[in-house]
């Protein structure tokens, strides 16, 4: 936001002894981060009053005038100009050799220099308002008329910026600072701190009251009590657009706005003056002049000022006559009840509403206005008749006939003011200095507080415009204490405690772990998914979008779900790249959305809940190479459980999905908790995705897992007796599951120490239905070395086992 140090002093003396440069420091320091400070007659160093003294046509150019310009110095200047206004006596805005202007308005600032144009030497410019960035306080009627200033009084030679009074001093203030003070969005609120700060008085925010008529009865019914606190409105007739008054646009500009006619002019300026927006309706448009606060309507049409067709949801809150929404409440108005050249009759509001409201509504419209920036910061609802009374006062003087024509409409119910007590014990320990509480008192006070001292506490009662949720503990005083005394005057300490460790986040440690046993030890390329998905995609995977989360607002139109799993992302890198690569590993670990489970609370002070937001680790397997890449996926979730110190098991899945292999799709377990999901995607969806192999997918659920994970590690000592290696391999029905097959394998006898399946095979030489698998076996006693009679016996157990249990047939 910008700040006029001249509009400033309209409510607080500056001492000689505070340059720009010291409020701005003094102002960061104590109250909000200035970013830069502005000299507005930098911009016009160079460009003077003149006056022109004579004009001749050019004699080689029909559209070019030689002139000679009387600027303040001993000889006249002359010039060659191509102006289409310019007239002898007229009082004109002069580069002089050296400034800086920019051509017709546009492209890069350029240096004035002596120049010969056709043959006629020229020493300056003769100047239009928008070559030397005055365009918006004086309009061109056409591209080369030059700027008139001859209704100003001032001698040739001065300075064009004193001759127009744009010379203040602009201190640009970081917005970001002071989102949590509401009182500061305005100059009278900057003012306030200013004085507190220098200790100076502050002049009182007082207009003339206003005297109403009796011609009109204004009613306001406000419907939504809970989101507007007050709304307050008056009708004022005898009203004559035109522009504002060269004072109000010059402090307009200065902070940055376009001036627009007399009546918008206002109502902005208002706003940077107190705080408080304001809006201007056309009387004539507002129906039995009743003013409405409600709810909109679903799917309400509603068109802005500037003409964006909209449609409102029931949550937006409008102001609105008995027929019609006229205002988006707190944004922006609306095109209904626009002021025009011809309006004769207006309507002004000021009102109060509520922050999340009015931020909701702005968001979901695409809209970021003045207005909407104050109104979300919680405004003082003591401002709006304040702001009316401003308002009226300058119409009146903008527009001579212009009078009250109505009652004040106004529904307010204040709040009853709450006392903190401030211990100066409490201060001082959290200060960290001994002050003296006469010094408190007078600090608090010279900021609006009111003070009573009993017994070592200080009873505070905060001002109305510190009091909407700035200002509500005790350590809130504290520090408004402690910027005006001043951060930079308290000692430095070190700080005195016990360096405790953190809780450990056995979440964030085992997603770290995960990730680099996944990445560094099986290879796998991690990926970055938008947790949005389309319902093209979720059709092509087999889910439905009943099923998943749909965005009032999305990001990306096309993606407006919220995914509930990782696999349909990390299926469509697959798809994207298949045709690339013949062997693909990706993984991703993040967050999904379940619609049908409920979460954390969304307020903490609110009944509402978030879905449950569960983090997961999700990858996939492809290769041209692997014909059953189920296994080597199987593989990859033994090592990461390995790795990791807990130990899964697989089990046939219970419920199956579209997406996934009848037989080759399993449930992942952790003791007896299910963790995740195993399977090879579905034949038809990998032909409807275009993927060319067949392709692996894996979902484990991280938050799930951690519950399973012990942080105690079970030692056993290094074996000192030799494996013996056994392979075997057999035909079996395509429904056997490899877990159940290593279950009976490891169950015949325990000198079994691992079984580790190597190979799966379907196709030539094995029977439709059947399939090969060939497993590494290992034998081991911890007691002696094992004897090759002993393995043999175990080795025919597991061959009877197998024959017996699954009808396997052994391969040579």
């Amino acid at each position: 936001m910008r700040i006029s140090k001249k509009w400033l002093q309209d409510f607080v003396f500056l001492p000689d002894n505070v340059s720009s440069e010291k409020l701005g420091e003094d102002l960061t320091l104590k109250v909000v981060e200035v970013e830069e400070i502005i000299n507005q007659a930098s911009a016009l160093e160079g460009i003077v009053v003149g006056k022109i003294k004579e004009i001749k046509k050019h004699e080689d150019a029909d559209a070019l005038s030689v002139c000679h310009v009387d600027i303040g110095e001993k000889n006249d200047v002359q010039i060659v100009c191509g102006g289409s206004n310019l007239k002898e006596g007229m009082t004109i805005a002069f580069g002089k050799v050296g400034a800086h202007v920019r051509w017709h308005g546009e492209g890069d600032l350029v240096e004035l220099k002596p120049i010969k144009i056709r043959g006629v030497e020229s020493h300056g410019m003769v100047c239009a308002a928008d070559e030397i960035g005055l365009g918006d306080m004086f309009s061109k009627k056409d591209e080369k008329e030059i700027l008139d200033i001859s209704h100003i009084d001032a001698a040739p030679g001065t300075p064009l910026a004193e001759a127009l009074g744009v010379d203040d001093t602009i201190i640009d203030v970081e917005n970001k600072t002071m989102t949590h003070r509401p009182d500061l969005w305005g100059h009278y609120g900057i003012a306030r701190e200013v004085a507190a700060m220098y200790r100076k008085k502050l002049k009182e925010y007082a207009p003339p009251s206003i005297k109403e008529g009796k011609q009109h009865t204004l009613h306001v019914d406000i419907k939504t009590p809970d989101v507007c606190r007050r709304a307050s409105f008056v009708r004022v007739d005898g009203i004559e657009i035109g522009e504002s008054p060269s004072w109000i646009k010059e402090r307009l500009i200065a902070v940055g706005l376009r001036p627009i006619n007399n009546i918008v002019d206002i109502t902005n300026y208002v706003m940077y003056d107190l705080g408080q927006p304001m809006h201007a309706h056309d009387a004539d448009k507002i129906e039995e002049g009743t003013l409405i606060i409600r709810y909109a309507k679903k799917d309400e049409p509603f068109e802005t000022l500037d003409k964006k067709a909209l449609k409102l949801s029931e949550s937006m809150l409008v102001i609105a006559d008995k027929k019609k929404a006229v205002a988006l409440a707190g944004v922006m108005g609306g095109s209904a009840s626009d002021i025009h050249d011809g309006t004769k009759s207006i309507i002004l509001e000021a009102a109060n509403f509520d922050a999340t409201t009015v931020r909701k509504a702005a968001q979901a419209c695409g809209l970021r206005t003045d207005a909407s920036t104050r109104f979300e910061k919680t405004l003082d609802p003591n401002m709006t008749i304040l702001a009316l009374q401003k308002a009226v006062a300058l119409i009146k003087e903008c527009c001579k006939d212009a009078h009250v024509t109505s009652n004040i409409a106004d529904t307010f119910k204040p709040n009853k003011k709450r006392d903190i007590n401030l211990p100066m014990t409490f201060l001082r320990q959290k200060m960290g200095i001994e002050i003296e509480e006469k010094q408190v008192v007078n600090i608090l006070e010279h900021l609006g507080f009111s003070v009573k001292a009993k017994r070592g506490t200080l009873f505070v009662t905060p001002p109305t415009w510190r009091a909407t949720k700035d200002v509500t503990i005790r350590e809130d005083l504290v520090e408004e204490v402690a910027r005006m005394y001043g951060y930079d005057n308290i000692p430095t300490s070190l700080p005195n405690f016990a360096i405790t460790p953190p809780p450990k986040n056995l979440l964030r440690d085992t997603v770290n772990n995960m990730k680099k046993i996944i990445a560094y030890e099986c290879g796998y390329t991690e990926v970055y998914n938008y947790s949005f998905v389309s319902p093209e995609l979720l059709k092509k995977v087999g889910e439905s979008v009943d099923d998943h989360i749909e965005l009032a607002n999305p990001i990306a139109k096309d993606r407006p779900y919220v995914r509930r799993n990782l696999v349909p992302g990390l299926l469509e890198n697959v798809e994207k790249n298949a045709h690339r690569f013949d062997k693909i590993k990706i993984f991703e670990i993040g967050k999904t959305f379940l619609k049908d489970e409920p979460g954390e609370r969304a307020d903490k002070n609110g009944n509402d809940l978030l879905p449950k937001q569960d983090t997961y680790l999700g990858f996939a397997f492809m290769d041209k190479e692997n014909k059953v890449p189920f296994f080597e996926a199987a593989n990859t979730v033994r090592a990461i459980a390995k790795r990791l110190q807990v130990e899964v098991t697989f089990k046939k899945m219970e419920i199956e999905t579209l997406l996934v292999h009848p037989g080759r799709a399993a449930d992942i377990y952790v003791k007896d908790v299910m963790v995740g999901r195993i399977a090879e995607v579905h034949p038809v969806v990998q032909e409807d995705m275009g993927i060319p192999h067949k392709t692996a997918i894996v979902q484990i659920n991280v938050n799930t897992l951690i519950t399973t994970i012990t942080e105690e590690s079970n030692y056993r000592p290094l074996p000192v007796y030799p494996v013996i290696l056994r392979d075997i391999a057999f035909t079996v029905s395509q429904n056997v599951i490899h877990d159940d097959v290593v279950s009976t394998i490891v169950a015949i006898d325990p000198l079994i120490t691992k079984v580790e399946l190597f190979d799966v095979y379907e196709g030539e030489h094995v029977e439709d239905g059947q399939k090969s698998m060939a497993y590494h076996l290992e034998y081991r006693s911890d007691k002696r070395t094992l004897e090759a009679k002993e393995i043999d016996s175990v080795h025919e157990k597991v061959i009877k086992a197998l024959e017996t249990s699954y009808s396997a047939q052994i391969r040579a």
